[in-house]
């Protein structure tokens, strides 16, 4: 079925859902899991730097999606899956990057199956903060698996 499935972790409970659905079919099928974060260094810009541990907000943002990806691998680990690999990628202009990001990393690692979370927001949420899925999709020639969000995760 598949051999590599992509996997797009943010720390997000939205994110976790997509990598638990992931998981399953990943040790169903025995498939290679790579994990990706795609860090964005202006997402810690709205934070004041005394507030910042590190010299500089790209180093916020790598050292966070570092996190993320550690915490995402153990738990594929746990869940059974034998071949995972990490990889974080930075994007400095914002949503469309990062996901255009995303994307061009899925296609030069041959991954059969994209896999990630959206919160499913509508109307003027959807207006306001876009969606990452959605850009996704529309650039993606891989086959994609989007989980939404539960109700709670919001």
């Amino acid at each position: 079925m598949y051999k590599h499935l992509l996997v797009a972790v943010d720390g997000s409970h939205t994110a976790l859902n997509a990598l638990n659905h992931a998981l399953g079919l990943a040790v169903q099928s025995g498939s290679q899991m790579t994990l990706v974060h795609v860090a964005n260094p202006s997402e810690y810009m709205t934070l004041a730097p005394e507030f910042l541990q590190h010299e500089s907000y790209e180093a916020a943002a790598v050292a966070s999606g570092n996190d993320v990806l550690s915490e995402a691998k153990t738990i594929a680990q746990n869940a059974g899956v034998q071949n995972v690999q990490t990889h974080l990628l930075l994007a400095t202009k914002g949503a469309k990057e990062m996901a255009q990001e995303l994307v061009d990393f899925g296609n030069t690692q041959g991954a059969d199956l994209l896999v990630l979370g959206t919160h499913g927001r509508t109307g003027l949420m959807h207006l306001l903060m876009g969606s990452f899925a959605e850009t996704v999709m529309r650039h993606s020639n891989l086959p994609l698996l989007i989980i939404r969000s539960q109700g709670e995760d919001e």
